[in-house]
């Protein structure tokens, strides 16, 4: 019966992703993507060893088309830039590069970025939160609270054991975001491919939170559709990660105690 109402979860969930496609939001996040640049991987291998913390960077210019402004006195990330040669009989070739200076979104300030996402607002479910830190406890993990970089809402820390959260969010959204992080503890501990993982860790939280009597579709839709990318397919990326989430899914509730006050809590 679990297995069947995780099923239908999902394809609420894969109908919300729908929903948030066609609507302006998704227009406007997609505007203000195609402002970035897609870093090649020696680029951002270096954006690594700068900031491993960036999450969106651009150039000055692009930052002012966005809104927003480099703030004084920030230091720039170093990257590699090509030196094109135009020729009127050939296409552009590349003769060399050059070091030029890029800016993480946390080193700006202006009008906020479009986002798929919204923050989850209210406490939630009856002690969801301390809930799932105690099924964190039984797998293992550590839950504490740390400041994290502007639009990280959780980290899953698998040297130190730790879950690391937020704490500036309210409670509903620490708690979806501790059930992802269960999610990729459940799953992903040798996952290469890190946008099916995002998908699966998510795609868990909303259904825990589904189960647990709260909607997390405001944030996991948009969440889903960004790792899923604007030409993916939802119903084939939920559908091949299906028996993952469900698996990943039961097991976070099934360790999950029931709210105090519950009938048949433990005493």
């Amino acid at each position: 019966m679990a297995s069947d109402e995780h099923h239908r979860l999902l394809e609420r969930l894969e109908d919300e992703v729908l929903s948030l496609r066609a609507s302006p939001a998704w227009s406007a996040y997609l505007a203000a993507q195609a402002r970035f640049h897609r870093y090649s991987p020696r680029n951002v291998l270096l954006l690594s060893l700068q900031a491993p913390e960036a999450t969106s960077v651009a150039g000055y210019r692009t930052w002012r088309s966005l809104g927003r402004h480099v703030r004084s006195g920030e230091k720039g990330l170093s990257i590699l830039a090509p030196l094109m040669r135009r020729d009127e009989s050939l296409d552009p070739q590349v003769v060399g590069f050059r070091w030029v200076k890029v800016f993480d979104v946390s080193q700006t300030d202006g009008t906020p970025l479009p986002s798929p996402v919204t923050l989850l607002e209210g406490e939630g479910p009856d002690g969801l939160v301390r809930r799932l830190e105690g099924v964190a406890a039984i797998l293992g993990f550590e839950v504490i609270r740390s400041p994290l970089p502007p639009g990280v809402n959780g980290e899953c820390r698998w040297a130190s054991s730790r879950i690391v959260l937020e704490p500036s969010n309210q409670g509903l959204q620490q708690a979806k975001t501790l059930a992802h992080e269960l999610g990729h503890v459940l799953l992903h501990r040798s996952e290469p491919d890190r946008a099916r993982a995002e998908v699966e860790a998510e795609s868990v939280a909303y259904v825990v939170l589904a189960s647990a009597g709260a909607d997390a579709a405001p944030y996991s839709a948009g969440y889903v559709s960004s790792w899923i990318g604007h030409e993916g397919d939802p119903h084939d990326a939920l559908s091949r990660s299906m028996e993952r989430i469900q698996r990943a899914s039961s097991r976070v509730l099934g360790l999950l105690v029931p709210p105090e006050g519950a009938e048949g809590a433990s005493q």
